[in-house]
């Protein structure tokens, strides 16, 4: 067990008042004392990666001024609009990786290794995949293990395709490489597809493959994979344990395995349990991805279903007061993702809808809920999960009753 060290901490109401507004912000319902230890290790993660070049407001403005400029001289501007659309991102390591020239690898931290990860992931699929599609249909039921040769691509012998990258436990892989794709237009081959996985796309199974990959590297100068390369390549399995997976990780023989709700006889802690769960999965690629809190993200996730809509319609809906409520659409409004309207049927209230901005990133969280479903629902088939859903909605209406 870590060594801790206790020790008291004098604020005065200012500072209270200052760390409570964030709390209630960024971590609604915890204590001060959690909010404390949070922002410490922000504060702390924060001075550790403090070692690269680091841009003001105002040298972001100067270059965004010098893009408008080389526009207007008829110069390319496509290196300056892509850095600029990294530091609106959060994706700074685009500025090394367009002007890596400027900067010595011992003091940028701008193309972190995640990146590199990433881009040598998408090359590596673009390599196999290319070759996968010159080969005949008799080279391509060989690749696939099929017994015979008149393999239809679609059909009996489905393309072997990029999976993506994990948008439940990996998000930053795949913000990565969605701006890799869709705002550097690199790697053009996957543009017009989703860059989440339906299944797999965790970092050890890439790297399996990298590791593969890597090694047949020396051997591809001047030509493409061979179909037995390209067939062994697609049954490479991760190694146990490789890559950053959070489920390998654990204990094989946790003790929490061998608990179970039966022993209750209630419907409350299932169902607390699986929702907790995905909540905790969503609220951290929601913070991740957009920096929201749990009450943001339950916000926006609303306001796609129920807009346009009042802060007490939604306060009722979020099941949450509707002091809460305001403050996080005052914060989602602040930063240009809700709008408030006079609503037409009741020119006194005020009613919510999402801005073009916000409703990108309601549809970026709702492609992660769906591969969040698929994970847990595993093989049923629809017509079983539409049961499935249609008897918890009667679970839930009867249960308000219990409240109302």
């Amino acid at each position: 067990m870590a060594k801790t060290e206790r020790f008291e901490m004098r604020l005065d109401e200012a500072s209270a008042a200052a760390i409570d507004a964030w709390r209630d912000a960024h971590m609604a319902g915890a204590s001060r004392a959690q909010a404390i230890r949070m922002l410490i290790e922000r504060g702390l993660g924060g001075a550790a990666a403090a070692g690269g070049p680091r841009f003001s407001d105002g040298e972001k403005t100067l270059m965004a001024f010098m893009g408008d400029l080389f526009r207007h001289l008829g110069a390319s501007s496509a290196r300056v609009d892509a850095v600029c659309r990294g530091f609106a991102t959060g994706n700074h390591w685009a500025a090394d990786l367009e002007m890596g020239a400027l900067y010595s690898q011992a003091s940028s931290n701008a193309s972190p290794e995640d990146a590199r990860f990433v881009m040598a992931v998408l090359e590596m699929w673009e390599v196999f995949e290319a070759a996968y599609d010159g080969f005949s249909d008799v080279q391509r039921a060989y690749v696939l293990g099929l017994p015979g040769a008149g393999a239809r691509r679609g059909r009996e012998a489905p393309e072997p395709r990029m999976p993506g990258f994990d948008a439940v436990h990996e998000p930053e892989l795949v913000r990565i490489a969605e701006f890799l794709v869709r705002e550097m237009r690199r790697f053009e081959r996957f543009s017009r597809r989703s860059l989440v996985a339906a299944h797999g796309g965790a970092r050890r199974d890439h790297q399996a493959r990298l590791q593969f990959y890597e090694r047949l590297r020396p051997a591809l100068a001047g030509r493409q994979p061979s179909p037995d390369e390209v067939r062994e390549f697609l049954r490479v399995c991760p190694s146990p344990g490789a890559g950053r997976d959070a489920l390998a990780e654990r204990p094989a023989e946790a003790p929490v395995r061998g608990f179970s709700f039966q022993r209750f006889g209630l419907l409350a802690p299932r169902i607390n349990a699986l929702s907790r769960v995905l909540t905790r999965s969503a609220v951290q690629f929601a913070r991740s991805e957009y920096g929201l809190s749990q009450v943001e993200w339950l916000t926006v996730t609303l306001l796609g279903a129920f807009q346009p809509v009042s802060i007490g319609e939604l306060a009722y809906h979020a099941m949450l007061d509707a002091g809460q409520m305001s403050r996080a659409v005052s914060a989602l409004t602040k930063r240009g993702f809700v709008v408030r309207e006079r609503s037409e049927q009741d020119s006194r209230e005020a009613v919510l809808t999402l801005t073009p901005e916000g409703e990108a990133m309601r549809h970026r969280l709702a492609e992660a809920a769906a591969a969040r479903n698929r994970h847990v629902v595993g093989g049923l088939a629809e017509e079983e999960l539409s049961r499935v859903y249609a008897r918890l909605d009667g679970f839930i209406a009867r249960a308000r009753q219990l409240v109302e």
